[in-house]
């Protein structure tokens, strides 16, 4: 998992993924709410992105 990010921030990008929301919306999302700059939104992508390929694997949401 991405160790950039807290536990609590992963859980949020969890709870956003059960929303129905995409790895690309969450990053933006939380780059506009939070003011990330370029690489701190990558990293929100990419943990998004790992994230729900973990629950496509263990046959979560599609």
């Amino acid at each position: 998992m991405n160790s950039k990010l807290t536990d609590e921030q992963l859980d949020d990008i969890r709870g956003y993924l059960d929303q129905g929301m995409s790895p690309d919306d969450i990053a933006n999302y939380i780059g506009r709410v939070a003011d990330l700059d370029l690489i701190e939104i990558e990293y929100v992508r990419a943990a998004a992105n790992e994230l729900e390929q973990q629950r496509q694997q263990q046959g979560g949401n599609p």
